[in-house]
């Protein structure tokens, strides 16, 4: 697991008027150690995939709270020894929330019917480029699934930015990670410092916002259901072999399917409906696909003549 770990926390330098250097060494004499003040703290940002964070969180049918998750953020980063002050967080959802959080700024991406994921990307990227070119902070935390950002992330590096990258308790077990996620793993290691957040500070997180879910979460219609079943099914028939060997083998350890499945799923569904999915349908078609990888002898009893699945 690369480590890349060095001096990551020490504060940028400045320079202070002589009286205030004498001032802080008189400070510094009496106690020992000097925390360094939060205005002299390097800068940081974070962009944050609102759908990677509610997969984080186990609640991927819930609204985070975008404000307390701001506060878990900003908790965990000297836990990873990135001392650093977070001025601003960039939120990208296919939904607005209708929140008002001071120092966050959301960005709205289309959902491609062809590209599960790409305008989050694009977005993402063009953002981080921005960051990289004008100086504009010392750290940013990359909350993402997406392997594709590693380019963005090298490039970012190399100009002399800090790129850490967010996950939860489970990277600490890395082997078993990597086994079970191997292009989030990519992702993980492709930042300077790994900033862990803990799933259940994520979960209350979630929990604090979930009130505000819209029609969006109810359960699929009937025919929706349905469809969701069909493309299920159609997606397993398609798994030769080995490729159902290996899913019986790390979908059971794994908090949910692998990326590259999930993506082909999403785009068969919406293929389908010829419209984008909808929280609550996206919700049924994992499960559905879940269902088939771990064996349930009859995946139909997953779902309620409402279309309502009965895992939450």
């Amino acid at each position: 697991m690369d480590q890349n770990n060095f001096n990551a926390g020490a504060p940028r330098p400045f320079r202070s008027h002589s009286h205030t250097s004498n001032h802080n060494n008189h400070n510094s004499a009496h106690s020992g150690h000097q925390t360094p003040m939060r205005h002299s703290l390097p800068t940081c940002m974070a962009l944050v995939d609102a759908r990677y964070v509610g997969w984080l969180s186990g609640k991927p049918n819930g609204l985070m709270n975008r404000s307390a998750f701001a506060s878990v953020l900003a908790q965990a980063l000297p836990n990873a020894g990135v001392h650093a002050q977070l001025v601003r967080t960039y939120w990208y959802t296919e939904s607005d929330d209708g929140m008002l959080v001071d120092d966050q700024c959301v960005r709205l991406v289309a959902n491609d019917l062809h590209n599960e994921g790409g305008p989050t990307l694009s977005a993402m990227v063009r953002d981080l480029n921005a960051l990289a070119q004008r100086g504009g902070c010392v750290h940013v935390v990359i909350a993402s699934d997406d392997e594709r950002l590693i380019a963005a992330i090298d490039e970012a590096r190399l100009s002399g930015m800090r790129v850490h990258t967010l996950c939860d308790e489970s990277v600490q077990n890395f082997a078993t990670f990597s086994k079970n996620e191997p292009d989030l793993a990519r992702l993980v290691r492709a930042g300077d410092r790994r900033i862990i957040v803990a799933r259940g500070e994520l979960t209350q997180a979630a929990s604090a916002g979930a009130g505000k879910a819209g029609a969006d979460t109810l359960a699929p219609s009937i025919d929706a259901s349905k469809t969701m079943q069909e493309v299920a099914q159609a997606w397993w028939d398609k798994c030769d072999s080995h490729e159902r060997d290996d899913l019986r083998e790390t979908v059971p350890h794994a908090r949910g399917l692998p990326q590259d499945v999930d993506r082909t799923l999403l785009s068969a569904g919406r293929d389908e409906l010829n419209r984008p999915l909808t929280t609550g349908e996206r919700h049924l078609l994992r499960k559905l696909a879940r269902d088939l990888v771990l064996g349930d002898p009859d995946v139909a009893a997953g779902v309620t003549a409402g279309g309502q699945s009965t895992d939450d």
